[in-house]
């Protein structure tokens, strides 16, 4: 089961300061982490006024997801990033520790960044010393790479889809007007959180039976300011018109209202349990 989030671009707008709204983009990673997300959509609310808050989304969460050897090198000094001291570590399966070369396998699957030196192709991939790269790549470019030789010395190449068995972090992709997108350009199970929706518990077993005959899911949340009955009214759509369920997760809720992360964990976990459940 793939699974995907759909959040607005207006996430950050009740955060004042830099270090909130890095503590806020460390609890949203951690909970796609938790539950294997594989891709983080971010869409435009209000027009695109908040360009510069999608930007620091962007950067953030591509900072946190990327194996802690490869930052430096994937990402330059930026007052946007003074603060991720505060992140929480990932630690994914593909948060690879550090090891020496002896103890490299054949298959053994890492991240790595591609650079070029004395006319060969190299990859970083967080041990001793870098590996020899066979294939194209671009310098630069971060790949997720399989150790294929070790002997006269290592190689690796770029890994096959079918080569990654374990989770292996999500990727971060902008689209426009969520009504749009929704309605031509995702295919799959559409979940639209909303405090206004079916409570959950009153179509658990039709939820669950179309979580678990779905392989791709989608949870699509709104902004600290505005449900999706607001941000779809701006393209004349309600979410009916382009969901499959629109689902109030927390019936009874005890506060005024949930954040946006805090929504997300308990979505993802309520799901992730429906797919368990047989």
């Amino acid at each position: 089961m793939s699974i995907s989030i759909f959040l607005p671009d207006s996430l950050l707008c009740e955060d004042k300061s830099l270090r909130d709204k890095t503590v806020k983009l460390g609890f949203i990673a951690r909970a796609c982490a938790i539950f294997k997300v594989e891709k983080i959509y971010i869409y435009t609310d209000e027009g695109g006024i908040h360009e510069d808050d999608f930007r620091l989304i962007k950067l953030i969460l591509e900072y946190i997801e990327t194996p802690q050897y490869l930052r430096k090198r994937l990402f330059p000094l930026s007052e946007k990033l003074k603060e991720v001291g505060v992140l929480p570590p990932l630690r994914t399966p593909h948060h690879k520790v550090w090891i020496p070369l002896s103890e490299l396998k054949i298959g053994d699957v890492r991240e790595g960044m591609i650079f070029r030196s004395g006319g060969s192709l190299w990859a970083d991939l967080g041990l001793d010393k870098p590996i020899k790269f066979n294939g194209s790549a671009y310098e630069g470019e971060r790949v997720t790479c399989v150790i294929e030789k070790l002997e006269p010395y290592p190689i690796c190449r770029r890994a096959k889809g079918d080569e990654v068995k374990e989770y292996w972090g999500y990727k971060v992709l902008r689209i426009g007007p969520i009504g749009k997108f929704l309605k031509s350009g995702f295919s799959g199970l559409k979940i639209i959180t909303s405090r206004l929706g079916s409570p959950i518990n009153a179509c658990f077993k039709e939820v669950k039976s179309a979580i678990k005959s779905s392989s791709n899911i989608a949870l699509i949340f709104g902004s600290p300011k505005r449900g999706l009955y607001d941000i779809l009214k701006d393209e004349h759509l309600k979410p009916e018109d382009v969901s499959d369920f629109v689902l109030n997760f927390v019936p009874n809720q005890g506060t005024a209202s949930i954040r946006t992360e805090e929504a997300i964990f308990i979505s993802l976990s309520t799901i992730n349990i429906m797919n368990l459940i047989p």
